[in-house]
């Protein structure tokens, strides 16, 4: 054989295998690799898999196939506010994500707004029977003083902020002794570095007793201690140009006077400068650490004076410059 004729014969080899492995990443790109994404909601909507494709959905269950692998997903709804998540595509398998969709709020005026739920007084007192110091919730309506949680050794300076469900016990004879968690349902009491809660002013207990919101007074931003990890996180929210409100599980509603930046679709980060374009009405995701914007009302000239948000979360009531307003985020 020639070396033409071999010098053909390669490159027609080198061809066929360049044209059978396109055929293949092709077949693979397009129709091998693909998993079904199966969502359930009220139809229509728009299904987007980010920087992929988007799919227009006009019955439910709505199924799309889509590429294997890690994808971020928006679902939009006309008149109602955009759902953004992230699944895990499996090859050939199916994934099936139920949506929830919040509408667009809308503020109105309201003839009255609910009264602010009234704090629990605690205090640590002795108890003779046993010489022990226990926590007490003084506004039990029954006017018991029923030990919340028992402490072996006195606290003679002390701070308590109470919620519904937790408080925190503050040492303040010094910042080397421990704080205190109590468990209402348990009554049990967990230890904690105070250090990270030095100079703590006031504080509000979600409504689930996972996290508690505060302020310090060396600090322009407001603190969060998550119960469970004992860990304390500086928040983008600053004092004095907010008003904050805990709704359902652990949902901080807030109305800020501060700018923001967005990062996507509802998600936004709070700037440390004040806004000159409106109060933004807006819910801090305590779990996730994420800030979302519910919307800015130019009806709202100033920052409310009272700010109620609904424990289901379906309503937030104010009011402002005299009046009562009430947005609602109902669910459907």
């Amino acid at each position: 054989m020639d070396i033409e004729k071999k010098r053909t014969i390669f490159f027609g080899t080198i061809l066929a295998l360049a044209i059978f492995g396109a055929v293949v990443f092709f077949f693979w790109g397009n129709i091998i690799n693909r998993g079904t994404i199966k969502i359930t909601g009220d139809a229509p909507f728009e299904v987007e898999v980010y920087g992929l494709s988007k799919e227009n959905c006009a019955t439910s269950p709505c199924s799309i196939k889509t590429k294997s692998g890690y994808k971020d997903l928006v679902f939009r709804k006309d008149g109602f506010r955009a759902i953004i998540t992230s699944s895990t595509i499996k090859l050939w398998r199916t994934v099936e994500i139920p949506l929830a969709f919040d509408i667009i709020p809308q503020v109105e005026e309201t003839d009255a707004i609910p009264d602010p739920q009234q704090k629990n007084k605690f205090d640590l007192i002795m108890d003779r029977g046993n010489n022990m110091q226990k926590l007490v919730n003084k506004s039990n309506i029954s006017g018991t003083a029923d030990a919340m949680a028992y402490f072996p050794k006195p606290i003679t300076e002390f701070k308590i902020i109470g919620g519904k469900n937790s408080a925190l016990i503050l040492d303040l004879n010094s910042l080397n002794n421990p704080a205190y968690i109590v468990n209402f349902e348990t009554q049990k009491r967990e230890e904690l570095d105070q250090k990270g809660l030095a100079d703590m002013e006031e504080g509000s207990w979600s409504n689930d007793g996972k996290y508690l919101l505060f302020s310090k007074s060396d600090s322009a931003n407001l603190w969060l201690l998550n119960a469970t990890t004992k860990n304390v996180t500086q928040l983008q929210l600053s004092t004095g140009i907010n008003q904050v409100s805990w709704s359902y599980s652990d949902n901080l509603v807030f109305v800020s006077e501060q700018a923001y930046s967005s990062v996507r679709e509802n998600e936004i980060n709070l700037l440390n400068t004040k806004t000159e374009s409106g109060l933004t009405f807006g819910i801090y995701k305590a779990a996730s650490d994420k800030y979302e914007r519910i919307g800015n009302f130019s009806e709202i000239l100033s920052l409310p004076d009272e700010f109620i948000a609904t424990g289901n979360g379906n309503t937030i009531y104010f009011k402002s410059d005299e009046k009562n307003f009430k947005i609602i985020l109902r669910k459907i």
